[in-house]
């Protein structure tokens, strides 16, 4: 956050005597015109100089990621190997989960998949399958009967002409071949809808059961290699916060049974740190997403560099009631050596000085140098002291301590006050 009593923004000029050093300030760096003249007094010589404004903050170190690992699967703690606000290195072993229930589900699951490839398997080669073979012998046994049928009918019919057997004997053979054509079409009829249950959606409802069968066998495959919890990435394990009840979650030790999906402890990364700060509406647009940054402090050594990685787009509260509205900034630590070896530890304060503008060449001269006329600028200038003076129209930059950056201005002299006759 800006601290205004602190680290306000403030100018340094290089190459001057006078160098305005403020702890905590925006900072302005850069030559201006020298306050005595070369040989007039009424005239001051233009000399380019670096200028550069930088703006101060004070912020806070945080992980640049934070995860909260949770139970991959259901079942009891069988090993605790870590304790609160330790220290871990990336792959180290946290947790070790009993996989007995697990097991138990995933022979489960095999026996249901293997069910699923079973009729998946009958429906590939169902035109030869034991279903079709039934169908077609019912089908063949019908016609067969009623061929048989139609045999006797006809030499009945020829012995009745005769007169050696009754007329009650054709018409029981022709009963029974009208109810034998009816099996045959019913046997037909069998046979195509059992032909039909090896196609189409048939098909397709046992080859999505095997589908679903195989990725719930896998995924707890899957998970029982994550029986061993194991550390993301270099960081330090923390607490999880307390409930909105205010009791604390169910502890993590040995025994424990804990659900699927339950959070077990957090792990804040120290590979890659950031610093979070606040600046005031007044600084906020003259922030920029990779801006280079220094940042020291008092808790750790050395000074670091990095860049600004987020400008926050949303207000957040004020500490004091009536103040202007504050945005959050977040600056990405360059790669450094690893945190213990420069001291650096989460939730330490750091100082920001933040590079917002840079001009090597630039020209800064007294404000009274500097006249207006028609919402246009313009100095008096004279190449030499022996030349006139003549009016230039400038353009204004950055104000200073000093006077403001002007552009369209080359070397030679401007008149000290440009309302002087």
């Amino acid at each position: 956050m800006t601290d205004r009593s602190r680290f306000r923004s403030g100018v340094f000029f290089i190459g001057i005597p006078l160098m305005i050093l403020m702890f905590g300030a925006v900072a302005f760096t850069g030559l201006t015109t020298s306050s005595e003249p070369a040989s007039d007094r009424g005239w001051l010589p233009v000399v380019a100089a670096p200028l550069e404004h930088r703006i101060g903050l004070i912020g806070r170190i945080v992980p640049a990621s934070s995860i909260t690992l949770s139970a991959p699967f259901e079942g009891t703690v069988e090993e605790k190997l870590f304790s609160d606000d330790q220290r871990v290195a990336r792959g180290q072993l946290l947790l070790r989960l009993n996989t007995d229930l697990l097991g138990m589900q995933i022979r489960d699951a095999l026996a249901e998949r293997l069910k699923a490839e079973s009729a998946v398997n009958a429906l590939v080669n169902w035109a030869d399958g034991e279903e079709m073979a039934r169908a077609r012998r019912a089908l063949s046994s019908s016609q067969l009967g009623l061929a048989d049928t139609r045999r006797k009918l006809v030499e009945t019919q020829g012995l009745l002409e005769q007169g050696i057997v009754p007329r009650m004997e054709v018409d029981s053979l022709e009963q029974q071949l009208n109810t034998q054509r009816l099996d045959v079409k019913a046997a037909q009829a069998e046979l195509l809808q059992t032909s039909k249950r090896g196609q189409g959606e048939h098909r397709q409802i046992a080859d999505m059961q095997l589908a679903n069968a195989r990725a719930r066998h896998e995924s707890l495959l899957v998970l029982a290699q994550r029986g061993e919890v194991r550390a993301p990435f270099a960081g330090i394990i923390v607490r999880l916060p307390q409930g909105p009840s205010g009791s604390a979650d169910k502890p993590v030790e040995p025994g424990v049974r804990l659900n699927q999906g339950q959070a077990l402890f957090g792990i804040a990364s120290v590979e890659h740190l950031s610093v979070i700060a606040k600046v005031d509406e007044m600084d906020i647009n003259q922030l920029r997403e990779g801006m280079a940054v220094d940042i020291s402090g008092d808790g750790f050594e050395g000074a670091l560099r990095g860049t600004i990685s987020s400008v926050g787009a949303h207000a957040v509260g004020s500490d004091l009631h009536g103040d202007g509205a504050s945005y959050h900034v977040t600056v990405a630590m360059a790669a450094h050596e690893p945190p213990s070896a420069s001291g650096l530890r989460l939730g330490m304060s750091a100082r920001l000085s933040i590079l917002s503008y840079q001009n090597p060449d630039a020209v800064v001269l007294p404000a009274d140098a500097i006249g207006e006329e028609g919402g246009k600028h313009y100095v008096f200038h004279r190449p030499a002291l022996d030349q006139p003076g003549v009016r230039r129209s400038v353009t204004l930059g950055k104000t200073t301590a000093q006077g403001v950056e002007v552009f369209g201005l080359e070397a030679g002299f401007v008149r000290r006050e440009v309302s002087m006759n």
